[in-house]
């Protein structure tokens, strides 16, 4: 059956016939439609399974839509074997658990949010995956998010997916630039009504399954079970900034800054979530006011562009995204020193919590990503 989507040239140059392709096959709708698409092309496509996570090791009960569940291996397998691609599972249980697990009960142990999926993508997920395209003799290595990888005139950038609802490149933006010329997101160019759609046209078995919303390691949305009789996990006192007691928290490792829901707290007016005071096992609860800031900081920053502060001239006006669904703030001062990204906005951003990624855009190209540690600049 044809491939039911019209293909954009960009895409035909860099996937000419007998391309040997390594994708990330993860048993979802999206890479499936991607090795439809890569076997359309007349791509020689081999496939890998990543297994992050020991379930067999856990004692969760894993929903059957859990990305590296037993369930999605069998997916992904039966895929491949429909479209005639070796397919293989790669054990990344210990290098993840040491990159993305640690790290992630570490921040929730300092008072900060992480986002586990920029140390995934960038630490152990996409150099692996390239990694083994190497070894298996591969040109591309590919997988279905909704991102595009564009060939620009110094050379290949990252940019965002041309579906504003679906486009993933925030979860991309700690990439090593070197990996770039290497990689290949086909989706990025359509929209996930259209894949769903194709999916169906080509009576995919997993046409209909549901993407996955959770922490691949958090499946029921619930982190305690990582901070056993840890101070995280510790009842305390939810506080405002004078100091007044409003009620009680279940453990600060089940908040976030910006949080509104779940608080239990009867107010006048709506209380957000304004910090983790993990020293006196606090919660600090403001109005939405408190909440807002013009000033954003970042360390570990890590560039996407070789020339970012010295002769790079952007073309198009900055803009800075706090976590994925976030739309950008427009950027109106900007410095980075050494690792260290130091921005002032043009217009307010709520919710900045601190351990999340702080991306920086040009347009819609990344031009990298560093760990949020402070805000500032408070609306008075």
């Amino acid at each position: 059956m044809a491939f039911p989507l019209p293909v954009p040239d960009e895409l035909r140059r860099r996937l000419a016939p007998g391309t040997e392709v390594l994708l990330g096959l993860s048993g979802g709708v999206d890479s499936a439609v991607t090795l439809a698409l890569l076997h359309e092309l007349g791509c020689r496509v081999q496939c890998v399974t990543f297994k992050n996570f020991c379930y067999g090791e856990s004692d969760l009960e894993l929903p059957e839509k859990s990305c590296c569940s037993l369930d999605a291996i069998q997916d992904a397998r039966a895929l491949a074997h429909r479209f005639g691609a070796q397919h293989w599972v790669h054990d990344l249980a210990e290098p993840f658990a040491l990159n993305v697990i640690e790290p992630f009960v570490q921040e929730y142990r300092d008072g900060r949010t992480p986002n586990p999926c920029l140390n995934c993508n960038g630490d152990v997920r996409f150099p692996e995956l390239v990694r083994l395209a190497d070894r298996q003799g591969c040109a591309i290595a590919a997988t279905g998010h909704y991102a595009r990888i564009v060939d620009g005139a110094r050379g290949y950038e990252l940019h965002c997916g041309l579906d504003p609802k679906k486009d993933q490149s925030y979860f991309l933006s700690r990439l090593n630039p070197a990996l770039l010329p290497r990689l290949l997101f086909p989706l990025g160019w359509w929209n996930k009504d259209q894949i769903r759609e194709a999916a169906r046209a080509l009576q995919l078995s997993v046409a209909q399954k549901p993407d996955s919303q959770e922490i691949c390691f958090v499946p029921d949305g619930d982190r305690s079970f990582l901070f056993p009789e840890d101070a995280a996990t510790q009842p305390g006192e939810i506080v405002d900034r004078a100091g007044r007691v409003l009620g009680q928290h279940r453990g600060l490792v089940h908040y976030t800054v910006g949080q509104r829901k779940g608080l239990g707290v009867a107010a006048a007016h709506p209380l957000y979530v304004l910090e983790l005071d993990l020293a006196r096992c606090r919660l600090v609860v403001g109005s939405a006011e408190e909440l807002t800031v013009y000033e954003l900081r970042a360390d570990g920053f890590l560039s996407l562009v070789d020339d970012l502060t010295d002769t790079f001239a952007p073309t198009e006006p900055l803009r800075v995204r706090i976590r994925h669904r976030h739309e950008g703030a427009a950027v109106k001062e900007w410095n980075l020193t050494g690792d260290r990204l130091h921005v002032l906005l043009s217009e307010p951003v709520r919710g900045a919590a601190p351990g999340q990624g702080l991306a920086l855009y040009a347009g819609d190209r990344v031009l990298g990503c560093g760990r949020l540690i402070g805000t500032g600049g408070a609306r008075e």
